[in-house]
């Protein structure tokens, strides 16, 4: 088949006939499916095309099923990621502008056109979103996906910025929404707050605020700042470390003396200090001196070139009791004849009982995981995610901990940090989880900005409300409803504007815009009206509150443009299922839950959510340094969408990754080009007279049919995509070539006109363009996308038949056993059919319950112990008769003469061999 020319038929077909264009139908079970609208910022890879093709996969069984789906899309262009790539295009960036070169010749093979259109990016924005969505919904139709693209829109479009403006008042007036000081990742160069979506790689490897507890030491004329995340560790101090050769800076902040790395005295001015540099000093020049830990204890100052000064206040202090690095770094400075003296009057002190440990868990682990050095920092990473971990949940603090012993470790820890805050001994100090760049290129740091507007998750009843929504949603796989829990409980303030950025003013302060993943929460409801209020020619000044009030909750009296935007949302609402992705768990499905439990009537509440995995190629991470990122126009081009929508599904389930492996994809298309032969095979035979009464064979193939449509149709019902894959593409084109392999061509024909068409169902959702193709060659009624789901007589079920099939196919890998094994060529095959007081004998012996209660003699014992329970579930067919209707077969199968005689009637001495479903074999 020459996939191009197919799919681009049938593209071009749904496109023409708007298939997947539905409209409201009174009566007609409705099913809004969605998945989360891409960013506009550049071409799409197979991690799109895997979650995309997942839903067609639901969406297609659904329309097969009856149902009026609505499946649409829209594009995401809020933020700061848009504006990044055009300013950096502006300014000449080599490496953007290669970057969107590369892109962009994916679709333009003219290389000066190519470079034009990435020149206009950077004259204005939006050709980047005009450009790239234009060609996302050319991608997206190149893959057979079943969208409805006449709801399109941008998350910068007029009416959906009303729409959001609307959204953010109703958190206003519900206490939703606040502003005031706090914490938040920060660009430097675009001074902005930023999210998951303004940060490289931020979806794929989360960024969070990480708080520390920043521990005063009295030094000099000031204060040694350094940083911790185990406040509950302070009584255990022995020593200060610092690195050698980093720089420092002594800052007035606040007005007092604190003596920090360089690099944290920018990053302290952004967290709402008042900051003044006095001296750059260097790290060597604390060494051997002393400082004083929060609680009064003279500690010596020693070298760590651990230390890393990019990290927080850049000092590091020493609890080696309990620290695994600190542990390590004590010991080797043992060996540094300079340090040795004021190493070996350290001892470790314990501060907290961890059951399984000894008085010193952080040596026990070392010692147990064999650590010899600090150059060994994998095994210290792991000694100190095992041991942090247990102390946290498991460990009490000890007498020496003053009023704070006998409580557990993780209630004391925010409560020291609390009493030394309130001692003047501690501040709060702020830092990125990992180090992060902005998509701009800046760096990524933590801000406090005293005016910042949040969403408040713990604003009375919000937090209820939401979990109420989750309790009422299916989650699949449900494993993942856990995680969802985890993060509903941590959730607190989150900031959900910023001062740049493209997207939605906030309303109530216009000199800021609502971020990326505050703007993205509820636009499910938009895609049920945005059709409508265009038709209606509404112009966006026109939507006001009022309007939104009465459309989305029946507030007031609507006009009739109002009554009929409302009847749409009413039709379609809510989100039946909305599917993506799980990396977007923690924070756009979380915050997609909250918000409609916040806006929404329980009755609109969305109802179920279903994930999967992330993809890989040929075994890593997808990467332009790597080479490997593979785009969707390149499988388009180069795979053929049906192949790829059939591997992406029957490769691995939802909850697993999905390696793409060009070998593995060759493997599966000579499977898939399989079953085109013997789907041209059938159709050229299907419209011929067949018998009216089926053959064993063809009454074999019905009922494993029957049986194969009725678990993909169970399979698809659970979601269990894999499971459906395997039944209706694998397990049915291996059951049709034994077939293929066993009938005539009066029995071909008979089993095309019968089961061809609901072969071709099945498999629609998963190939559609193939599907349509053969559909329409076998003269189907309009199109298969649109046909009712094959549902096969369960009358056709006949385990008598199988048994038979089985039966004989048992018998056929015998033979091919014992041929090997006769020395000469065979002239004639004899198969001796076993007695009737065998079979007497056999069901005895089978009415026992365990395999040591058989009773009986000689081999036949032995066969039934050994497969007891195998047999017990075997049904009785007739032996002789099937191997007498199949000699003609078993005789093309083996080129030999083939002869089926009675034990009764038998005078061959090897008759005795002959068991009840396994005749003996005898060759001459």
């Amino acid at each position: 088949m020459d996939f191009k020319t197919v799919e681009a038929k049938w593209q071009k077909t749904w496109a023409e006939r708007k298939t997947f264009e539905p409209r409201t139908e009174m009566g007609k079970p409705k099913f809004f499916f969605t998945v989360p609208y891409p960013y506009v910022s550049g071409s799409l890879h197979v991690g799109h095309g895997r979650t995309y093709a997942v839903g067609d996969v639901f969406a297609r069984y659904k329309r097969m099923n009856g149902f009026n789906v609505l499946w649409p899309m829209a594009f995401h262009i809020t933020g700061t990621p848009v504006l990044a790539i055009s300013s950096r295009i502006a300014d000449g960036d080599d490496a953007t502008i290669k970057m969107h070169e590369d892109y962009v010749a994916v679709y333009e093979p003219d290389a000066l056109k190519a470079k034009a259109i990435v020149a206009s990016f950077g004259k204005d924005p939006w050709n980047i979103v005009n450009y790239y969505s234009g060609k996302l919904v050319h991608d997206f139709s190149r893959m057979g996906f079943s969208l409805d693209l006449s709801r399109q829109f941008t998350t910068g479009d007029a009416e959906y910025n009303k729409f959001i403006e609307w959204q953010f008042n109703t958190y206003q007036e519900k206490g939703y929404l606040t502003q005031g000081a706090y914490p938040i990742l920060y660009c430097v160069r675009d001074r902005n707050a930023v999210g998951e979506d303004d940060i490289k790689d931020g979806d794929s490897d989360p960024v969070s605020v990480q708080p520390f507890t920043g521990f005063k030491f009295a030094y000099e004329d000031g204060f040694l700042v350094s940083s911790t995340l185990r406040p509950d560790t302070v009584y255990g101090i022995t020593n200060m470390f610092a690195r050698p050769d980093a720089l420092y800076a002594k800052i007035r902040a606040d007005g007092q003396i604190l003596y920090v790395a360089k690099a944290f005295v920018e990053k302290m001015k952004l967290q709402h200090h008042d900051v003044e540099l006095l001296q750059e000093l260097n790290g060597e020049g604390f060494l051997g001196k002393t400082c004083r830990t929060p609680l009064g204890k003279q500690v010596p100052i020693l070298p760590g070139a651990f230390v890393d000064p990019e990290h927080a206040s850049g000092f590091v202090h020493s609890v080696p009791a309990h620290a695994p690095f600190d542990y390590v770094a004590l010991q080797d400075l043992r060996k540094d004849a300079k340090w040795k003296a004021i190493v070996e009057k350290i001892e470790p002190i314990a501060v907290i009982a961890v059951p399984g440990y000894g008085p010193i868990p952080a040596r026990d682990v070392v010692e147990r995981m064999k650590i010899a050095n600090l150059k060994e920092k994998g095994k210290l990473d792991k000694a100190t995610a095992e041991l942090y971990k247990k102390e946290y949940y498991e460990g009490t603090l000890l007498s020496i901990n003053g009023e704070f012993a006998g409580q557990k470790a993780l209630d004391a820890k925010d409560k020291m940090a609390a009493w030394l805050k309130t001692k003047g001994a501690a501040l709060d100090v702020y830092e990125a989880s990992r180090p992060a760049q902005c998509r701009c290129g800046g760096q990524v740091v933590v801000a406090v900005m005293s005016d910042q507007w949040f969403l408040d998750f713990n604003a009375s009843g919000w937090k209820t409300a939401a979990s109420e929504c989750l309790k009422r949603m299916d989650i699949h796989p449900a494993a993942y409803r856990k995680q969802f829990e985890d993060v509903f409980a941590w959730l607190n303030m989150r900031p959900c504007a910023r001062r740049r950025g493209l997207g939605t003013r906030l309303p109530m302060s216009r000199d800021w815009i609502v971020e990326s993943l505050s703007d993205s929460t509820i636009y499910m409801a938009m895609y049920t009206i945005i059709k409508t209020i265009r038709e209606l020619k509404i112009a966006p000044e026109k939507l006001d509150k009022d309007f939104f009030d009465y459309v989305f909750s029946g507030k007031g009296t609507g006009t009739s443009q109002a009554q009929a935007v409302r009847a749409e949302f009413l039709y379609w609402y809510p989100n039946d299922q909305r599917h993506t992705a799980v990396a977007h768990l923690t924070n756009h499905l979380s915050f997609f839950i909250f918000a409609h439990a916040a806006i929404f009537a329980p009755e609109h509440w969305p109802k179920s959510i279903t994930l999967n995995e992330l993809v890989v190629a040929e075994g890593t991470k997808m990467s332009k340094s790597k080479g490997n990122v593979v785009s969707l126009n390149d499988i388009a081009e180069h795979t053929g969408a049906d192949l790829f929508r059939l591997y992406a599904i029957c490769t691995a389930d939802l909850a697993a990754t999905l390696d793409f492996r060009a070998k593995d994809i060759d493997a599966l298309r000579r499977r898939l080009n399989k079953l085109y032969t013997i789907w041209d095979e059938w159709a050229a035979v299907s419209a011929e007279p067949a018998a009216a009464t089926p053959t064993p064979i063809v009454r074999w193939l019905q009922s494993k049919f029957t049986s194969i449509a009725q678990r993909s149709t169970d399979a698809l019902e659970k979601r269990a995509l894999r499971e459906y894959a395997q039944a209706a593409f694998f397990e049915a084109l291996n059951v049709a070539e034994h077939f293929s392999s066993r009938a005539n061509a009066t029995e071909k024909a008979q089993a095309a006109s019968r089961l061809l068409k609901p072969w071709i169902g099945l498999l629609c959702p998963l190939i559609p363009h193939a599907c349509e193709q053969y559909w329409e060659n076998v003269k189907g009624s309009g199109l298969a996308s649109t046909s009712p789901w094959p549902a096969l007589p369960q009358a056709w079920r006949d385990e008598s038949a199988e048994a038979a099939e089985d039966f004989l196919m048992n018998t056929v890998s015998d033979i091919r056993t014992i041929l090997p094994l006769v020395k000469k060529k065979p002239a004639k095959i004899t198969l001796i059919v076993a007695s009737d007081q065998k079979r007497r004998k056999m069901a005895e012996m089978l009415q026992a319950e365990t395999p040591d209660q058989v009773t009986g003699e000689g081999f036949m014992e032995n066969f039934v112990r050994k497969r007891l329970y195998e047999l017990k579930h075997t049904k009785a067919v007739d032996e002789h008769a099937i191997l007498g209707h199949s000699q003609d077969y078993l005789q093309t199968v083996f080129a030999v003469p083939f002869t089926v005689v009675a034990e009764e009637q038998s005078e061959n001495a090897r008759k005795e061999k002959a068991l009840p479903g396994k005749p003996a074999v005898f060759i001459e």
